[in-house]
């Protein structure tokens, strides 16, 4: 290689190259922890934006049921009030939709929503979000419940709205919790009106267009999960 001037020049690169390489090691060490302390902190504050928000969306929840009066007695013959709901209503089942039916609405009640939703996604102690898993609207005035397994297509016949649930599908969406032991409540409101028209059909939408006009509320409570 002495008698070659061209491979002692590319000998001499090769060996800069190396030597540039130990010179930036410590600095690529130290971008990298930088960029993992960043994405650490973002996640840390994408947590904790979701925990706040959703402590604020239960605030608010009780705030809305605490100005209704709480007189109507919802019950089922699916499950007990804080009981277990049994697997059949349950995605470890054939995830159909329970038996509920109520008691003592106001005389002026005109129709009824009936709402189910899980405060406790993705666990009791860690509680970021709330999950709709059925919405029933513009339930008509002698309707006293709804029959267990009940289909869409006989809810259409008896002219009540299915709302979109929080997998974004007109149905009953069955527990199915990741972690732990949920709760599953059960909603029953009676409006002085006989229609209403949400502008969308998530629960969100259907609250709001009941604002104002809820007589009274029932609620009862089932449990699922390990």
């Amino acid at each position: 290689m002495g008698s070659n001037p061209a491979g002692r020049a590319s000998f001499k690169k090769f060996l800069g190259a190396i030597g540039d390489s130990r010179v930036c090691y410590p600095s690529i060490v130290k971008l990298f922890g930088k960029v993992v302390l960043a994405i650490f902190a973002l996640a840390a504050a994408v947590i904790a934006f979701a925990f706040v928000r959703a402590s604020s969306a239960r605030d608010a929840d009780r705030a809305y049921h605490a100005a209704i009066p709480n007189t109507i007695f919802l019950h089922s013959i699916s499950f007990n009030p804080g009981a277990e709901i049994p697997a059949s209503y349950t995605c470890k089942g054939e995830g159909v939709s329970p038996e509920v039916s109520w008691v003592g609405a106001p005389a002026g009640a005109r129709s009824y929503v009936l709402i189910a939703t899980d405060w406790d996604d993705p666990s009791r102690r860690f509680r970021l979000g709330n999950v709709t898993h059925w919405i029933l609207y513009n339930i008509p005035q002698g309707a006293h419940g709804v029959k267990s397994a009940v289909k869409p297509a006989d809810l259409t016949q008896e002219k009540i709205e299915i709302g979109i649930n929080s997998s974004g599908a007109a149905a009953y969406m069955p527990p199915c919790p990741s972690l732990g032991k949920h709760r599953y409540i059960f909603r029953v409101y009676a409006l002085d009106v006989p229609r209403i028209l949400p502008a969308s059909r998530d629960r969100e939408g259907v609250m709001n267009a009941m604002k104002g006009r809820v007589l009274a509320y029932g609620e009862i409570v089932g449990l699922f999960g390990g």
